[in-house]
C-alpha cells in the first residue's frame, strides 16, 4: 500500500468515526428531548403553568389565575409564540382583583397537545369552546386575544356571539379581504408558506439540538429570574417543536381571509387596544424612536439626498404616511366588520400587556366596568 493510499484510507476511518460518532450524539440528544417533555410539564405544573383540560383525543392547557367568583370571566388567548402565561402575570394580578383570568393555549402551544389537524380558525374555535365547556367554566366570556389570536376570537364572536360577554383584542391581527390584496401578495404569501425553516426548527427541537441551543447559546431575557428563564425555554421548545405551530403559520393567509369571510356585525362590546398603530403623529413615532436603522433606509432609499438628520425625518413621515393608510383601508373596515368596536389607543409595542400591563390593565378595566 503505498502513501496515497494509507492516507486515503486514514482519513475514511476518520471520517466514519465522526460520522458515527454524530449519530450517536444525535440519538443521546433525542432520548434526552423525550424525557424531558414530561418534566417540563411537571415543572410547569409545579408552578400553576399547566393545568391540562381534555378536549377528546388530546389536551389543552387552561391556566387559572384566579380572581373574584363574581367578576367577569376573561379568556386570555395568545398570539404565534410561546410563554404567553408568563408574560399574562403582571397584567392578570390587576384584572383578578375584579374578575377571573384564565389562559386557553390552543393546540401546539404552551403545553397543549399537538395534532395532526390542519390549524383553521373553525378547528381551534371548537377546540377552545370543547375545552372551556369541559372544565366547568361558564359562558359567557370576555375573549382576551393577543396578535394572531385576534382571528379565531373574531370568528368566535361571530359564529356563537351568546357565548361571549365581551371582547378585548390586544393589538390584535387585522382580518381582511383576498380581494384587497394583489396577485403578487398573494404569491409572496404562498411561496412564504412553503418556507422549510419550520420544519428545519421542528427537527432540530425533535433531536434535541435546540434545546441545546437554546440554554447554551440563545440570549437570555434580562427581565427574567434564572427561574423563569428556564420555564419560558420549556414552554418554547415544546411549541415550536409541534406540528400545529408550523401549520399555523402555514395557514395564516386562509385564516386571515377566512376570518374576514366568517365575520358579521353584532352588537357584543368589543374592544380594540392598539398598540403598534396606537401613535397620533410622525412626531410621536420619532420620538417614541420605533424605527431600526435598516427600517430607515429602507423607506428613504439608498440615494436619499439629504442629511441624517434629514433622512430620519422623512423616514418617519413615510412612516406615518403607511400607518394612516393601514388604519384607512385595513383597520376601520374590520372594526366595522366586527360591529359595536371602540378603540383604545395605547402607542408602545406588540407586546403591550408585557410592556405596559397597568395602563393596558386599567383600559380593560374601564371598558368592562362600562359593561355594568
Amino acid at each position: 500500500m503505498n502513501r496515497i493510499q494509507r492516507i486515503i484510507k486514514g482519513m475514511s476511518i476518520f471520517f466514519t468515526v465522526m460520522l458515527v460518532l454524530l449519530l450517536l450524539t444525535l440519538i443521546v440528544l433525542a432520548v434526552y428531548h423525550r424525557i424531558r417533555l414530561p418534566q417540563r410539564r411537571e415543572e410547569l405544573a409545579a408552578h400553576g403553568l399547566y393545568q391540562p383540560v381534555s378536549v377528546g383525543d388530546h389536551s389543552l392547557n387552561l391556566v387559572s389565575f384566579g380572581g373574584a367568583e363574581d367578576g367577569h370571566r376573561i379568556i386570555a388567548l395568545s398570539g404565534n409564540g410561546a410563554g404567553f402565561p408568563l408574560e399574562l402575570r403582571e397584567m392578570a394580578d390587576e384584572l383578578t382583583k375584579e374578575n377571573q383570568v384564565y389562559y386557553l393555549a390552543r393546540p401546539g402551544y404552551d403545553g397543549s397537545d399537538d395534532v395532526k389537524n390542519e390549524m383553521t380558525v373553525e378547528f381551534v374555535v371548537e377546540d377552545y369552546r370543547k375545552a372551556l365547556q369541559n372544565a366547568g367554566v361558564e359562558a359567557p366570556y370576555v375573549l382576551m386575544p393577543h396578535s394572531y389570536a385576534s382571528l379565531p376570537a373574531s370568528y368566535w364572536v361571530s359564529k356563537y356571539p351568546e357565548e361571549i360577554e365581551a371582547m378585548v383584542d390586544l393589538d390584535g391581527v387585522i382580518a381582511f379581504s383576498k380581494e384587497v390584496l394583489t396577485e403578487e401578495q398573494i404569491q409572496e404569501a404562498e411561496e412564504g408558506a412553503k418556507n422549510p425553516g419550520l420544519s428545519i426548527i421542528r427537527g432540530m427541537v425533535a433531536v434535541g439540538i435546540m434545546d441545546v441551543a437554546m440554554h447554551g447559546f440563545f440570549p437570555k431575557d434580562e427581565d427574567l429570574s434564572e427561574e423563569d428563564q428556564r420555564l419560558s425555554d420549556d414552554l418554547t421548545l415544546m411549541t415550536w417543536g409541534s406540528r400545529a405551530f408550523g401549520s399555523e403559520i402555514r395557514n395564516a393567509l386562509d385564516n386571515i381571509t377566512g376570518t374576514w369571510d366568517a365575520m358579521t356585525p353584532n352588537d357584543v362590546p368589543k374592544l380594540y387596544i392598539s398598540a403598534e398603530n396606537g401613535y397620533h403623529s410622525a412626531e410621536e413615532l420619532e420620538a417614541a424612536d420605533v424605527l431600526s436603522d435598516y427600517r430607515i433606509r429602507y423607506l428613504t432609499g439608498e440615494d436619499f439626498d439629504g442629511t441624517e438628520e434629514e433622512r430620519r425625518a422623512k423616514a418617519y413621515e413615510l412612516e406615518w404616511e403607511e400607518m394612516l393608510t393601514y388604519k384607512a383601508e385595513k383597520m376601520q373596515p374590520f372594526f366595522e366588520r366586527l360591529g359595536n368596536c371602540q378603540v383604545a389607543d395605547l402607542p408602545g409595542n406588540h407586546f403591550i400587556h408585557l410592556d405596559q400591563p397597568q395602563a393596558c390593565a386599567q383600559i380593560i378595566l374601564d371598558f368592562l366596568h362600562g359593561l355594568e
